[in-house]
């Protein structure tokens, strides 16, 4: 299941496109993709978990 998949299944929007940020991952586990407001997707073993531009954490 993709991010978009994802999101939408966690009642999320994504806004825009996706924009992968290697600097914002820690190890090569992670993977950290930015939309164009700002809110930040990481996605370890196929887990996703969504950081809201306002803090809030799905």
């Amino acid at each position: 299941m993709g991010i978009q998949m994802q999101a939408e299944s966690m009642g999320f929007r994504i806004v825009g496109t996706l924009v992968r940020h290697w600097e914002l991952e820690p190890t090569h586990v992670y993977q950290c993709f930015l939309d164009e407001a700002e809110n930040e997707y990481i996605l370890r073993r196929g887990i996703l978990t969504i950081i809201a531009a306002d803090g809030r954490v799905y």
